[in-house]
């Protein structure tokens, strides 16, 4: 099969979730079908590249993610507005990541035009949540996701959570989960300096990062890995309360992973995932998570609490709880044992098969 897929966000020039899912499951895909990326040009020189057998195509330049806290409305219209390049190649199929919604329209007028299938991989619903996001316009944000939805020809959910939440609006929804390269990370050695607590993500209001910098115990230390519009209150944050904080910007995979296997634990505090890799990455690493339990964050089902981990409120009282209780050498087999099932290998032959029953 030919297989496009369609983000504005492209791994490893982003670092985040849905485009890490595309990567690994693309350059899966590439071993017998040609995979094409369509994203915007996060990359130097030419905006058609290879990348570990996936073909990338820039076609728009880059512009910030972010405007303010919020996701810049003019990045996700500038991104639906340049994906004519896609009508150019002959595809069987074209998954969309559902996230920032506007493109998932023209995908659709494109698919139709090319008499394919249109797949959009559904991260995390929003729902109700639209109005705390956008206030009194959230009524606009829900009627977009809505009717992204109506768009797809077929949705794949990766969450059981995610699936549930979108089943009241749309049958048939495949399941297929983001997973991990056990392999790969069996094959890492951890790093040399170790942190009590380990936080890696975008740094955004609904992390709640700033909670596990108050919750951190005296003469604790927290590594903190990522970036975004969260970051300089932060780090005055952490200066105020002066916890032992070190920030880092990014770092090559390899090296993320020798950083978890090192840390004693992984804090994810946040008001909403919608999968989170990351905890699972640190579970495969050995690593106990401590994620909250909370409604909207799918992170929680990978966690069985005393076991690989701590499901916490999302308050400093019990993530500080959480981060004196937890024990790495007594946790790490059972979170390597949970994090098993979620082999990457695994889940492409799964994805495949969607792909197939649609073509």
């Amino acid at each position: 099969m030919n297989i496009a897929y369609v983000s504005d966000v492209v791994y490893p020039f982003v670092m985040g979730g849905a485009e890490k899912r595309i990567y690994e499951m693309g350059r899966r895909l590439t071993a017998h079908d040609e995979v094409h990326v369509f994203g915007i040009k996060w990359w130097e020189g030419n905006k058609d590249i290879d990348l570990d057998g996936l073909h990338l195509h820039g076609i728009c330049k880059p512009l910030s993610l972010y405007s303010g806290e919020r996701r810049s409305f003019q990045e996700a219209v500038r991104f639906a507005a340049s994906l004519s390049p896609l009508s150019a190649y002959d595809l069987d199929v074209i998954d969309c990541s559902q996230f920032p919604y506007l493109h998932c329209f023209p995908s659709k007028l494109i698919s139709q035009l090319k008499g394919v299938p249109l797949v959009i991989t559904w991260h995390e619903f929003w729902g109700d949540y639209w109005n705390e996001y956008l206030g009194k316009i959230g009524f606009l944000g829900k009627l977009t996701e809505r009717a992204a939805l109506r768009v797809a020809d077929k949705v794949i959910a990766v969450s059981e959570a995610t699936k549930e939440q979108l089943a009241c609006l749309k049958k048939d929804i495949a399941l297929v989960p983001n997973g991990v390269d056990i392999a790969f990370i069996d094959s890492v050695a951890p790093a040399e300096i170790s942190a009590d607590a380990l936080f890696v993500g975008r740094l955004i209001r609904e992390k709640n990062v700033d909670l596990l910098i108050r919750a951190l115990p005296t003469d604790a230390t927290l590594c903190i890995i990522g970036d975004g519009p969260e970051k300089e209150n932060l780090v005055q944050l952490a200066k105020d309360v002066n916890a032992t904080v070190r920030f880092v910007r990014t770092l090559p995979y390899t090296d993320l992973i020798s950083v978890m296997k090192a840390a004693n634990s992984l804090v994810l505090p946040s008001a909403r995932e919608g999968f989170g890799i990351v905890a699972l990455e640190a579970l495969a690493c050995g690593t106990p998570v401590i994620t909250s339990n909370v409604e909207k964050n799918a992170a929680s089902a990978l966690i069985t609490p005393g076991e690989n981990g701590f499901l916490v409120a999302p308050t400093v009282e019990e993530i500080r709880s959480a981060l004196s209780a937890i024990d790495k050498r007594q946790m790490q087999r059972a979170a390597k044992v949970s994090a098993a099932s979620f082999d990457w290998n695994t889940l492409c032959k799964e994805l495949y098969d969607v792909y197939r029953s649609l073509t």
